[in-house]
């Protein structure tokens, strides 16, 4: 049987984040039929996804069960087709993605992927301000970066710290041209600033360690406490591990994914050639006399060079070294941004 895609209201579809493009890319379905569908949480084995009608269950079509089990999952923030009526409805297609934000699976070598979210525009990135790690935060950038999403650092609990200049400007060092906000979900310090990033349609992932506050900035966006925290460490704030990931519409529009806490944050190696996270090294190494200078002895290095004049902090320069050793397999130590023809 020829199925065709069902006539709907664009506008509810749009608020969920729908795309000219991906009207393009379902042209051909037709007019009714099928179902559009924006997938909205992952339990594991049972998906919850967002029509324009609202809020439903579906499962996967065999196909894509098979697919999944093979490592190729419908995630958080794809857009769907499916087929049949709500809550006995199976999701038949996965379109096309603008941009996938994944990892490096825990504990697998280095081209097991793990997708983390889909269709997302910009990416929250968060650190605790009294537990600030800059190399993680570097590689959070790199990650998102190579997606192709904006990245924005927040340093969240301003409310515990009386100066965060120094915070401020290690942030902006290791991270050049990344927006950076010092925000306080207890008092609201900051949070007027995220307006700008929270518009109508536009798809917003969280993403930090557990414990930084993601759950408690999402309820307070919301207004409401969605996510239950329990009052715990130093601050009496309070603390939820977020076990699945989803996606919520904000009030302005947005809609926001929250992510469980990650420990490990492993790059997959095309990200890490993609010199995402290391633009201000990747411009250095244009002056370098060799095309494939590793930046470590070899003679007119700019990249060293600006090490030594201060131009590029020391640290820098170590965080960009540390992601080019997970090259090592293929015997490349100086990394992306020495890798050109002259």
């Amino acid at each position: 049987m020829t199925r065709t895609l069902r006539p709907v209201d664009d506008r509810s579809l749009r608020a969920l984040g729908w795309t000219a493009s991906l009207e393009q890319d379902v042209a051909g379905f037709g007019g009714t039929g099928y179902r559009r569908a924006r997938v909205a949480i992952d339990f594991g084995a049972a998906l919850a996804v967002r029509t324009a009608s609202g809020e439903e269950r579906a499962k996967l079509s065999s196909e894509l069960y098979r697919a999944a089990r093979g490592g190729d999952r419908v995630v958080v923030g794809d857009w769907v087709l499916l087929v049949g009526e709500p809550e006995r409805a199976e999701i038949v297609h996965r379109l096309g993605r603008r941009s996938t934000l994944s990892r490096r699976r825990p504990g697998a070598d280095p081209t097991t992927e793990q997708v983390i979210a889909a269709n997302v525009d910009v990416a929250f990135i968060l650190s605790d301000v009294a537990d600030l790690n800059v190399r993680r935060i570097e590689r959070y950038v790199t990650l998102v970066r190579a997606a192709g999403v904006q990245p924005v650092i927040l340093l969240t609990k301003l409310d515990l710290e009386a100066d965060v200049g120094e915070q401020m400007l290690q942030l902006s060092s290791a991270a050049p041209g990344v927006p950076v906000h010092a925000v306080s979900s207890k008092d609201g310090q900051g949070l007027g600033e995220l307006a700008r990033y929270l518009m109508l349609g536009r798809t917003v992932c969280m993403l930090g360690s557990s414990g930084v506050g993601k759950s408690t900035l999402l309820n307070c966006l919301l207004g409401q406490e969605r996510l239950k925290t329990q009052s715990t460490r130093r601050d009496g704030g309070g603390r939820h591990t977020t076990s699945h990931r989803e996606l919520v519409r904000l009030p302005a529009g947005a809609l926001l994914i929250d992510n469980p806490g990650m420990r490990e944050v492993g790059l997959m190696e095309s990200e890490q050639d993609s010199e995402a996270g290391f633009s201000d090294i990747a411009a250095l190494a244009e002056d370098c006399r060799f095309s494939d200078c590793n930046h470590d002895a070899e003679p007119d290095c700019a990249v060293r060079e600006a090490s030594e004049t201060g131009a590029l902090t020391v640290e820098r320069l170590a965080g960009f070294r540390r992601l080019a050793q997970e090259q090592l397999p293929r015997g490349r130590a100086g990394g992306a941004a020495g890798a050109r023809s002259r």
